[in-house]
This record gives structure tokens, C-alpha cells and sequence, in this order.
């Protein structure tokens, strides 16, 4: 793949795109929170961060966590319900605004701090956290390995990392992949028009995925030697998350690019 922008303009672009999106993004992410797509990641996320929350109430103390590329706040919400402190971090101011708005409409009062930043350059300090979560963030990341040094920096030793990616925008470079992808949204369509993109937006957005390391490489192969050459210790691969986090409607749309899931201890 050719990278035609440097790294800066490449990170313009992206935070524009999703200033762009902010406010129909956050009206997709509102429909999971007011529907049962709410309770399926809450009970997810909840068995995942289970043993991190006995081990810090066991010392006495809330679970301090990061969520990466927060968005319009969909984990941040989980994370408070779960009782966490939470750090919420992302790039575009208005996807920041957002997320402050859903998050004071979902968990009033909840502990969360919202941070306008790159997540794979934070301004907090080595072993903070005792979890990191991402949804649909490292396949943006501009160097995704240097992004996930820096995940792994800011977790206390025996701390957890969650990431849930997923393939995308694979078909750009995989005509068997495009091929599937093409006959799977044939005639269909997951979201309403308050919370997609439009096709100018899609158009914007593969441009960038084009630019993006991640688009031509296989996942989570590639997520899994990283973080284990980065001493990241307990690394486990989940690729069948899609079925129980996905409606029915979204497997079928996305079944080209499945949900997948990987945790890993610092």
C-alpha cells in the first residue's frame, strides 16, 4: 500500500471525518444504548473486567479505566455501570461533546473524565490504569504497534487490555473479501438514516483506510505477535465474539469482517 499523506495530514483527515460524523454516530450509538444491544456488551464487558474489579476491591479501591477513541461514550457508559473510574480519550472535539451529552443522559453523575487526545500518544502517566478498552479503534491507528506500546505503558503491571476490532475495509485490498462483502449488503442496510453514513462519508472514509496500515494486513494474527513481542503476557484471541455481541442483522451485514476480540495482561 502507498501512503500519499504524511502521518500529521493522515491524522487531520481522520479527526475530521469523525467531527464530521459525530452527531449521526452518536445517534447509532444511542439506539445500542436504549436497546438490548446495551445489556449483550454490558454482560460482556462484565465478564471480561471481572476478575480486575475483585482484585481492586480486594485492595479497596474502584477500578481505574481508559477507554480508547471513546466516541460518542458507548464504553465509558458500560464502564461507569460497572462502577470504574473512568478516562475516556479521543480526537475529535465533537465526538468529546457527545459523549458528554449521552453520558450525562445514561449515568448521571458517573465518574468519567473526558480527554481530547490521539490515543496512541496520552498524556497520562506509566502504570495508571488497571484497564483498557477499544472498540473499533486500532484498525485507525496510523501505527498501530507504536499505538499499542504506549496501551500497554499506561496499564499497571497485571492490568488488562480489551480491544474489539474487526477487519475493516479489508475489501479494499482483498477482492474475495469485497466480493463477500458486496453480496452480504446487497439490497440491506443495518442502520437507519438519522445514524449512517452517507455515501460521501463512506467515500471519505475508505480513502483513509486506504492510508491505513492495518487495512492489507490479516487480523488478529497480527494484533496477536505484536502484543506478545511487546511482553504483553496472557494474550487470548476471541474471533467468535461476533456472535454474541452482534444482532442478527449486523452478522449478516458485516459477515465479511467478524467481530473479534483480544485481551492481554501488561
Amino acid at each position: 500500500m502507498t501512503i500519499t499523506q504524511s502521518r500529521d495530514e493522515l491524522g487531520h483527515a481522520i479527526s475530521a471525518y469523525w467531527d464530521n460524523r459525530a452527531q449521526t454516530y452518536s445517534n447509532g450509538v444511542q439506539n445500542e444504548l436504549a436497546g438490548y444491544c446495551r445489556c449483550t456488551w454490558q454482560r460482556a464487558l462484565a465478564r471480561a473486567i471481572q476478575d480486575t474489579c475483585e482484585a481492586a476491591a480486594k485492595e479497596g479501591r474502584v477500578v481505574r479505566a481508559l477507554d480508547l477513541g471513546c466516541g460518542p461514550g458507548f464504553f465509558s457508559i458500560l464502564l461507569a455501570d460497572e462502577g470504574c473510574a473512568v478516562d475516556a480519550v479521543d480526537m475529535s472535539a465533537r465526538m468529546l461533546d457527545r459523549a458528554r451529552a449521552n453520558a450525562a443522559q445514561a449515568v448521571p453523575g458517573a465518574s468519567i473524565a473526558f480527554h481530547q487526545c490521539d490515543a496512541a500518544s496520552l498524556a497520562f502517566a506509566n502504570d495508571t490504569f488497571d484497564l483498557a478498552v477499544s472498540r473499533n479503534l486500532t484498525w485507525l491507528m496510523r501505527d498501530p504497534e507504536g499505538a499499542y506500546a504506549e496501551w500497554l505503558r499506561v496499564l499497571r503491571p497485571g492490568g488488562k487490555l480489551l480491544v474489539f476490532d474487526a477487519n475493516w475495509y479489508r475489501y479494499l485490498v482483498d477482492d474475495e473479501v469485497d466480493a463477500a462483502r458486496r453480496s452480504d449488503q446487497k439490497d440491506a442496510e443495518v442502520y437507519d438514516k438519522n445514524s449512517r453514513a452517507t455515501d460521501d462519508e463512506e467515500r471519505r472514509c475508505e480513502q483513509i483506510a486506504a492510508e491505513l496500515p492495518l487495512t492489507s494486513v490479516r487480523r488478529p494474527q497480527w494484533d496477536i505477535q505484536v502484543l506478545r513481542q511487546l511482553g504483553a503476557r496472557q494474550v487470548r484471541v476471541d474471533e467468535q465474539a461476533w456472535r454474541d455481541l452482534w444482532s442478527a442483522e449486523e452478522q449478516a451485514y458485516y459477515g465479511s469482517s467478524p467481530l473479534f476480540m483480544i485481551e492481554a495482561r501488561k
